[in-house]
């Protein structure tokens, strides 16, 4: 899960037995820690910062909230044009993967979406993508370094906000595009190190029907295949889809479902059946607690609350139901 926690609030065995037992979450992108590229925690183990992360991290695990991800989004601007800029960057994203590390999480989530201009605008045009391609690279070097086991998830699935882009501009007969341009070359760059894992985290199956799924994510997986001359072999040997979904609180002042408890156990789980590895749900501040700390209207959640996660302890009952047997050999050098 996205959203929904603050750490520095909820860092205790009460909240961590709600969302792992109470709710059902395996794991969340934690927010609050290294907010954007421009975000340093620094190496100091006594900082702070990592001796919350780890706390966090000891105390959810215990609760079965174990997959956990530092979350790093884009809220400030990037202009490529500026050296020092990337080299911060580069810097202070190493760092980020040395304290996911370091406390005992899976590794970093890399929010992509430009909410301030970092992949065209002020932030350079399709001239850069050369340079931007470079950068990509040498940030994932940096994290790959500091956390050579990590598993990075990307999101959201950017090659398809750039197709879109595309599309529009031939529509309206221009050049214009919205955002994402040079999210393409960076992401080429950046999974062009031989990662341990790569996650793509999909927001346009957050309303999606439960048949379309899968074939979204087909189209997904196949978009990161094809895009460059085999610049993703590196990434693929391990490399899978994460469907998103967001079923409660269409906004931060509504805590009400976006679609019915029973639209979302057949979603969730045909996104089970098809996920190699995760699933996720956008929390949308609050609406997943009662009087949670996220959001500017505390309060009761949606009436049929209890319904959805009803849906989340089935589909996971269902799952290990289905999972198989584990193997009776004696691992080697074992007793």
């Amino acid at each position: 899960m996205t959203a929904g926690l603050n750490i520095h609030k909820q860092t205790n065995p009460q909240q961590a037995a709600y969302w792992g037992q109470t709710v059902g979450v395996q794991g969340f992108m934690v927010n609050y820690i290294v907010t954007d590229w421009q975000t340093d925690v620094g190496t100091n183990p006594d900082n702070g910062t990592w001796k919350l992360l780890r706390r966090f991290q000891s105390i959810y695990s215990q609760h079965g909230v174990t997959d956990n991800f530092i979350k790093i989004g884009l809220y400030r601007g990037h202009d490529w044009h500026d050296a020092k800029q990337n080299q911060k960057a580069t810097r202070n994203l190493a760092h980020a993967a040395a304290l996911a590390r370091y406390a005992g999480l899976k590794g970093l989530a890399l929010d992509l979406e430009p909410y301030k201009p970092t992949w065209g605008g002020s932030a350079g045009g399709p001239e850069l993508a050369k340079r931007v391609e470079a950068e990509g690279r040498k940030m994932g070097q940096a994290m790959h370094d500091a956390y050579p086991g990590m598993t990075l998830i990307v999101l959201p699935d950017v090659l398809r906000q750039v197709e879109h882009e595309k599309k529009a501009s031939r529509d309206r007969g221009d050049k214009h595009h919205n955002g994402y341009g040079l999210s393409a070359p960076f992401v080429r760059g950046l999974l062009s190190i031989p990662w341990a894992r790569v996650v793509i985290g999909t927001e346009f199956t957050y309303s999606a029907h439960a048949e379309r799924i899968p074939l979204f994510m087909r189209q997904a997986a196949a978009r990161y295949r094809d895009d460059g001359p085999r610049a993703h072999d590196a990434a693929m040997a391990d490399f899978s889809i994460a469907p998103g979904l967001w079923p409660l609180g269409p906004n931060a002042k509504d805590k009400s479902a976006r679609f019915s408890p029973a639209e979302f156990r057949q979603r969730l789980q045909v996104a089970f059946d098809t996920s190699k590895q995760y699933v996720w749900i956008y929390g949308s501040n609050s609406a997943w607690q009662k009087d949670g700390p996220l959001g500017p209207v505390p309060g009761p959640v949606a009436t049929s609350f209890q319904q959805f996660l009803d849906a989340i302890h089935q589909v996971r009952a269902n799952c290990s139901a289905k999972a198989p047997p584990p193997s009776r050999e004696i691992p080697h050098g074992t007793k």
